[in-house]
Formats: structure tokens, sequence, C-alpha cells
């Protein structure tokens, strides 16, 4: 049967409401001002190709570069598995600068291979660097703006790696000045996630 208008609009506004309720989530349980209060957040949905089919009204910038963050993930995980969680925030891989830090989760609905994405991405208020802020004016080189975060998988099974995202927080060169911060805000982010695949599955059920 071919969809018509009515279906469209309706499968539409469906989506969109999934990353607003995706974002709702993530303000009420982040730990900053950044996300809580100034709301530099964002949520979406994408494709299983990382195409994007619908996004909040959050942050432009944030939403304009996450299909590349979904697309540069797909492009080096080809085999995923339910339960996996994503974090990246490397500029060339769809990050912007490095306090926004995004969380990818693959959405399974029967499949071998993930049906849709869906994606958070939140201002962390320090990443490390040579300033607090991770926003050094002077910087020279990206390390010293902060910790880079190559896409990594701190979820699998469903399972949180909090020592693993640590030792990613607080490795670098130029670590994270408060890594109990950063750790609380992906786990929001990861919940955000949760929200947004939970819903996504009832969509695909009706």
């Amino acid at each position: 049967m071919t969809p018509t208008g009515i279906d469209l609009e309706i499968a539409r506004n469906r989506l969109r409401g999934i990353a607003e309720e995706m974002g709702i989530v993530l303000r009420r349980t982040a730990c900053s001002p950044n996300i809580q209060e100034r709301a530099d957040c964002s949520a979406a949905v994408f494709t299983a190709s990382g195409d994007m089919l619908a996004q909040a009204e959050h942050i432009p910038v944030h939403l304009g570069s996450m299909s590349e963050s979904i697309k540069s993930i797909v492009a080096a995980n080809p085999e995923m598995a339910p339960g996996q969680v994503f974090v990246m925030n490397a500029p060339y891989a769809g990050g912007t600068h490095l306090p926004d830090v995004t969380a990818v989760t693959p959405v399974f609905t029967g499949a071998d291979q993930p049906t849709f994405f869906v994606a958070s991405r939140g201002h962390h208020a320090d990443l490390g660097g040579t300033a607090p802020g991770s926003m050094p004016a002077d910087s020279t080189r990206l390390e010293e703006e902060g910790v880079v975060l190559e896409p990594f998988r701190p979820v699998r099974r469903g399972r949180f790696d909090e020592e693993r995202l640590r030792r990613e927080l607080t490795g670098a060169r130029y670590p994270a000045r408060v890594p109990d911060d950063n750790v609380a805000e992906l786990e929001a982010m990861v919940a955000a996630n949760q929200a947004g695949l939970g819903l996504l599955r009832e969509l695909v059920d009706e």
C-alpha cells in the first residue's frame, strides 16, 4: 500500500517527537548548566546509512555535522550488535569543537544490521586542554584544546564500561579536569539514546 500524505505527516511528527523526547531526557538527567539550563545539546534520529530522519529544535551546528559522525562510526564498525553505544568528539570524524561529545546508538528492529541510529550531542563543561573550558584561544594543536575521543564503545552488551571511559578522559597529555562530570554527562546521553531506541521500536511495532 502506498502511503498517503497524511501517513507521511504522521510518521514525520512521530519521528520528530522521538528526537524531542530524547532531548528532554538528556536535559533532565545531565549534571551541568551547559546542558540543563543553556540547552547546549542536540538529539536526532538517523537512517541505517547515517542520513538524518528527524531532529528536535536544538543547536543547528550540532545537527549539521552529526550525520557525518554517524557515517564515520558506521565506516569504522561494519559489524554492530545490539547493546552498543559509540562515543566520539573528533572534529575530523563529524565532531565540532572538543567539548561537544556525541553518543551514537544503533537501533535493531529484528534485522542483523541496524535499522536506525539515534544520537545525542552535549557540550561538556571541560574536557581538558591547556585552559579550563577546553577552548584556549592560543592553541596551535588539537591536543591543547582537550581530550580527543576517537570513536570507541564505552557500552557493550548493554553494560557501561566506566573504567575504559575514564582511561580515555585521563590518558591524554592535557586530561579532563573533572572526569566525574564527564562520566555523568555521558550516562545522561546514553539514557537519552535509550529512550529514543525504545520509542523507535514501539513505532516499528505499530
